[in-house]
């Protein structure tokens, strides 16, 4: 089974897309008072001069006419060098920040100067010529306008997504387009996925709208009419976690690459699991006192334990019949067997934040245990045990098999440390030690491996003598 995702051109209003500035807040916030405060000075200056060079000009002072002309030109010149470049690149942002369904190109941008400059000459001058020329330039842009439209209409997209997605990992995902207009094709369409981004993302932004996130799919150069064109691409998720998809945007530079035309498509909300990918880990874990075939086993085998009576089958072997119980029963009757080595481990991940060290981060050391924690799951499962995954206070199922392995890393892909810092002097009554030792007592003699975050010594000796303690 795999996530599908399907959506339809929708002509709702499109939510903002999230940015960030890479800049400290007190820093960005003095620059910018510092650069407001400056243009506003060299405009006050700039007016100013002018001022004088026009009363000067009415007293037939020349020579102050003069200087304050120059001094007019250089203060213009200030503002361009100084004023005008954030200007340009906060308008930039804010424009960015809109997300309008219209983006305007290099190539657009230039042309567009082009139609102004032929405008302005054909109104000056009135000649004839100017403004056939004129309007064919409008014409063109009013060509393009409707050919991005009517390439983007009728559109319907679907994407199928993996069940198990890992991150750093490629995963394969089928885009599909469909174009449901009757006669006319669709041309240089550009697939993305849309969802809401990062709450983080979010604050630093400080818009008023959702933030989205925009992820690029596929890109397709024709699509005929009523038939559908699908592409099989490969997506890298760089973080473990959650990725919400609640649409799609299509757009379109098609025909002249002036402006880039986008639709937005609603979809029904698919939430993706990207798991933490699984690292092989070394020998030494061969070497731990693992309780192998010491404990009563659950399981069916090839042990020598009976485990349970059903009903023969073809594929059955022969020896394996019970004939007592077939003669009771009339029926031919066969015995399964218990699994003859068994292995429970229990494997905790210490959620509790503690104080930043020398080993790095916290972060840094808590994406590291989350890591190692999935590598000794896979390790574990693969050998046929029987494992437990404990993060802090959430104890979670014992068992074994693909499908046990699969809900322990949807449950790592989510994990988070806690909010709150934890004194080293009190961890030996932190929840993650008190929630080890209800495990063990339930689960008997099973073998614990605790990821910590915290520092060596910091670990009750009940806890590291029992079990094998991995500091991160």
């Amino acid at each position: 089974m795999e996530n599908d995702t399907t959506a339809r051109i929708s002509e709702s209003p499109s939510p903002r897309v999230s940015a960030s500035s890479r800049l400290p807040v007190s820093s960005s916030f003095f620059s910018r008072w510092r650069n407001a405060f400056f243009g506003t000075l060299l405009v006050l200056a700039g007016l100013a001069s002018a001022l004088v060079s026009v009363l000067a000009r009415q007293t037939n002072d020349n020579r102050l006419s003069a200087l304050g002309a120059l001094l007019s030109v250089i203060i213009a010149g200030l503002i361009l060098v100084f004023v005008v470049p954030p200007l340009a690149r906060s308008a930039r942002l804010e424009m960015a920040g809109l997300d309008l369904p219209i983006e305007v190109t290099t190539g657009g941008a230039i042309f567009i100067a082009i139609v102004l400059i032929v405008g302005l000459a054909a109104w000056n001058t009135g000649n004839n010529l100017l403004f056939l020329v004129f309007a064919l330039l409008c014409s063109t842009l009013l060509v393009g306008w409707v050919a991005a439209r009517t390439s983007l209409r009728d559109l319907v997209v679907s994407a199928r997504f993996p069940d198990h997605i890992f991150a750093g990992e490629p995963a394969p995902v089928i885009v599909t387009l469909r174009n449901t207009k009757r006669f006319m094709p669709s041309f240089s369409v550009m697939v993305e996925a849309r969802g809401p981004a990062s709450s983080k993302a979010g604050r630093k932004r400080r818009l008023k709208r959702k933030p989205h996130h925009k992820r690029a799919l596929a890109y397709f150069t024709y699509v005929p009419h009523g038939a559908a064109a699908e592409q099989r691409v490969e997506q890298l998720f760089p973080e473990r976690g959650h990725v919400f998809i609640n649409g799609f945007e299509l757009s379109t530079r098609f025909p002249f690459g002036f402006v880039r035309r986008r639709r937005r498509l609603k979809a029904r909300n698919v939430d993706i699991v990207v798991y933490p990918k699984p690292e092989p880990i070394g020998d030494e874990l061969h070497l731990l006192p693992m309780y192998a075939g010491r404990m009563a086993s659950m399981r069916r085998g090839a042990g020598h334990d009976l485990f349970a009576l059903r009903d023969y089958q073809a594929q059955d072997d022969l020896r394996h019949i019970d004939w007592k119980a077939t003669a009771r029963a009339r029926r031919l009757t066969v015995r399964e067997f218990t699994s003859e080595d068994e292995r429970r481990i229990t494997i905790i991940l210490d959620t509790r934040p503690v104080s930043e060290s020398a080993l790095g981060s916290l972060h840094e050391r808590f994406e590291r245990g989350v890591i190692r924690a999935a590598s000794h799951l896979k390790h574990f499962i693969d050998e046929g045990a029987e494992v437990r995954l404990i993060l802090g206070t959430d104890v979670g199922p014992s068992g074994s098999g693909l499908e046990h392995l699969y809900h322990c890393l949807r449950r790592l892909a989510v994990v988070r440390p806690q909010d709150s810092l934890v004194d080293p002097d009190l961890t030996s009554s932190a929840a993650e030690i008190e929630t080890a030792q209800r495990s063990r007592s339930v689960s008997g003699d099973d073998y614990s491996i605790l990821l910590t975050t915290a520092a060596p010594g910091s670990i009750p000796a009940k806890i590291w003598r029992s079990s094998y303690v991995i500091y991160l």
